[in-house]
């Protein structure tokens, strides 16, 4: 299957890109600062069966329940219109000083709409401002749209979005990583998206290149110890295609998951 960037992607995901710009721009008006793509979109590798769609919004000042609740009713509606959406919003002061793990003002993604569905039903959204919350993921999502995001609308994202210390990047994807405890379960639930990451962050500490998970998998192809490789090309494959059953034998994922643990602790004692 192919994949695609912004410029080439198909016309129902743009579709669904200008009606989540024009959302945000009428409900957020002039507290709106900018919207920023990132992930497989912005890094090429997109694919129409798999992939989200990533994205930062800034704001000025934080958003009202009201507000928050009109939000989270277009992202229900529009989320799997083709794709998935994986989205942050983030307030100008939630980027300076920088802080990690970041704190942000309203988070959406598919693993939250049963949640979304109840609150906005027995009225529990009347409480989503009463506690800050932070995401370690959100080093990781910076610095990958400051290396390759796009800006949808707005200021340049070099106007809003920091510079994320190093540290901060390597412990947000090794958090993202080690979130698995590597447990067999999770690599044998989600066997593509944790060979692939694992992948991607070995080739970040060898390097410190910010990579795709397809990115990733190439580097793991050609640095990655031999009896790995099989595993790393077959979760490619199954990345690039749209198939939903992985054939990665289980023993296989369990060596490899064994494997990622002993070597990610290693580097962490470093």
């Amino acid at each position: 299957m192919s994949q695609y960037g912004l410029s080439d992607c198909p016309a129902e995901v743009r579709a669904q890109i200008n009606r989540l710009t024009h959302e945000f721009k009428t409900r957020l008006d002039r507290n709106l600062l900018g919207i920023y793509l990132h992930g497989s979109l912005a890094m090429n590798c997109f694919n129409p069966v798999r992939s989200d769609l990533d994205l930062l919004v800034v704001t000025g000042f934080g958003m009202s329940l009201e507000t928050k609740c009109e939000i989270t009713e277009s992202l229900l509606e529009n989320s799997r219109c083709p794709s998935p959406i994986e989205i942050s919003f983030l307030r100008r002061e939630n980027l300076s000083p920088w802080r990690h793990p970041t704190p942000f003002d309203f988070h959406y993604s598919e693993d939250w709409r049963a949640r979304f569905e109840r609150d906005l039903t027995d009225d529990n959204w009347k409480t989503w401002n009463d506690v800050q919350h932070c995401d370690n993921d959100l080093a990781a999502h910076i610095t990958v749209t400051n290396h390759c995001g796009l800006c949808l609308y707005g200021l340049p994202k070099e106007d809003v979005f920091p510079n994320v210390p190093e540290q901060d990047f390597a412990a947000s994807i090794l958090s993202d990583v080690q979130s698995a405890n590597f447990g067999f379960d999770v690599i044998l639930q989600f066997p593509v998206y944790v060979v692939l990451n694992v992948c991607r962050t070995f080739a970040y500490l060898q390097t410190g290149r910010v990579m795709s998970k397809e990115e990733g998998g190439v580097w793991g192809l050609q640095n990655f110890p031999a009896q790995f490789r099989d595993v790393i090309k077959e979760a490619l494959t199954e990345y690039r295609e749209c198939g939903n059953e992985s054939t990665i034998e289980k023993e296989q994922l369990i060596e490899f998951a064994t494997f990622a643990r002993r070597e990610i602790e290693r580097a962490l004692i470093k």
